[in-house]
């Protein structure tokens, strides 16, 4: 009886550990760590399309066709190098807003959300890898003539809410634009 309680026991400790350590495989990548929605370090970072559960210091993403958003706001990426917004007034904390990104230009550019300080690493990071698509939840690669969504909950403990295209070059002449909350 002894024998038959200790290998089941140590049966289901195996299974156990071979479960976490097959659950944790592949999540350290080597990119930058993000909180979950959940509340946990899943070490996906920028760059990867995990489905939009990461937070950030403005808030999160919520997903593509959640019908929380209590406000659309239309976005045209221009090859100006400038975002044109339907309305950016009164965005504060606690809105849930859905953005329809359209790329109105003949060059890919990217739409991005996130405190100052997570999109200067995000452009570091889009300049080590520059034909990189990114689709992080916070962020969305858009071809010429496309469209996407993305809904975003504003919350956090930044005040500042940075929207930016990071795809190299783009940046630096102007595409971007801040919001204080």
């Amino acid at each position: 009886m002894k024998r038959t309680t200790l290998l089941i026991l140590t049966s289901l400790l195996t299974i156990g550990v071979s479960t976490a350590i097959y659950a944790g495989a592949g999540h350290d990548d080597g990119h930058s760590t993000k909180k979950t929605t959940k509340g946990h370090d899943d070490g996906h970072g920028e760059g990867h399309g995990d489905g939009g559960h990461e937070m950030s210091a403005v808030g999160m993403p919520m997903p593509v066709d959640s019908t929380a958003a209590t406000k659309t706001i239309t976005v045209h990426m221009m090859d100006s190098m400038k975002f044109n917004f339907s309305d950016l007034a009164g965005i504060k904390k606690g809105d849930i807003i859905k953005f329809v990104v359209m790329n109105k230009g003949k060059i890919p550019h990217e739409f991005g959300i996130g405190s100052i300080e997570e999109q200067t690493a995000h452009r570091k990071m889009m300049q080590s890898m520059p034909g990189m698509k990114h689709e992080d939840g916070a962020t969305v690669s858009v071809e010429p003539g496309k469209s996407k969504d993305l809904i975003w909950h504003f919350m956090g403990d930044a005040t500042t809410v940075q929207f930016a295209c990071n795809v190299p070059g783009h940046f630096e002449a102007g595409m971007h634009s801040e919001v204080k909350l």
